[in-house]
């Protein structure tokens, strides 16, 4: 018996339009009244998520940062896992040695120790990323609008900024050049301690090794006193692959890349086909055995 769903946002969650789809939320609605906990798994930080479930009147737990942090339907911190200082002081000369505009996740705030103009590139990358299709023109006039650029704080003096008792969670760097990323990747690999993963291919996320998905998720459920059994999980892309390494009822949306799909017990439709509401009902009507690969 299924007793927690928990699904990852982009490309899983939320459709193309970055939103989840009303058919969606209802079959939360129904889960949760059959007494399932409904939880999101993500990489994004708690303000890009709270807008989202707000709108739809959506409360649920909520592993963000790849798994950096944990939130309970309230929106309270009930656990986190930070980079310590020493790694984060390091991926930041490597990040600026190689010109890599990155986003730092932190307990008080997205930083950044890039430019405006840097940063605003960085976040223009992201968005041709989650809107195939829009030139880099049409991308930076969507970016200088959106929060995780206007939200971002400027980092002068990293000695000042580590003083004041900051908790960096995550790094996040979106860009064209996906050797410069696969670069980076190894580079950040050689520091002791940290994960790295993707949601994308132009993309590289960093946390410490604890900080992934499944761990936080699995430490979360044995609390509650739920077997990992009794979990179904949904993801579509790197960062959610400790998901999938940990609890058996794991569910690959149609669009995720090989390696979810190859490791995966199930696989549903994709995220523009309302692929985790059909996941739900086939939990609720006893049939998951129609998601079998």
């Amino acid at each position: 018996m299924i007793r927690i769903i928990a699904s990852d946002m982009d490309g899983t969650l939320l459709n193309n339009k970055h939103d989840i789809d009303e058919e969606t939320v209802e079959a939360i609605r129904k889960a949760e009244e059959a007494g399932i906990i409904f939880a999101i798994s993500t990489g994004r930080e708690y303000d890009s998520v709270k807008g989202i479930l707000e709108k739809h009147n959506i409360k649920a737990q909520c592993v963000l940062s790849n798994g950096a942090e944990y939130r309970d339907e309230e929106g309270n911190i009930l656990d986190v896992i930070n980079i310590n200082e020493e790694a984060a002081k390091k991926i930041i000369k490597m990040l600026n040695e190689n010109k890599l505009s990155a986003r730092i996740f932190t307990d008080k705030g997205v930083f950044t120790t890039s430019t405006k103009e840097e940063a605003l590139q960085e976040v223009v990358f992201r968005t041709m990323t989650f809107n195939p299709g829009t030139t880099e023109e049409e991308a930076r006039k969507i970016a200088e609008t959106q929060g995780f650029f206007t939200c971002l704080k400027y980092i002068d003096n990293i000695e000042k900024f580590f003083s004041e008792g900051i908790e960096v969670r995550k790094f996040v760097a979106f860009h064209k050049d996906i050797e410069l990323i696969n670069k980076m990747k190894m580079l950040i690999s050689e520091i002791p301690g940290l994960a790295i993963s993707s949601s994308f291919r132009d993309n590289i996320e960093v946390t410490d090794i604890n900080a992934q998905k499944g761990i936080i998720l699995e430490k979360v459920a044995k609390k509650m006193s739920i077997d990992s059994k009794e979990v179904m999980i949904l993801g579509d892309s790197f960062n959610d692959y400790s998901m999938f390494e940990i609890f058996e009822e794991s569910v690959a949306m149609k669009n995720a890349i090989p390696e979810v799909k190859a490791i995966a017990k199930y696989i549903t439709d994709s995220n523009d086909n309302l692929g985790v509401a059909k996941a739900i009902y086939n939990v609720l009507n006893d049939e998951m055995d129609k998601m079998l690969k």
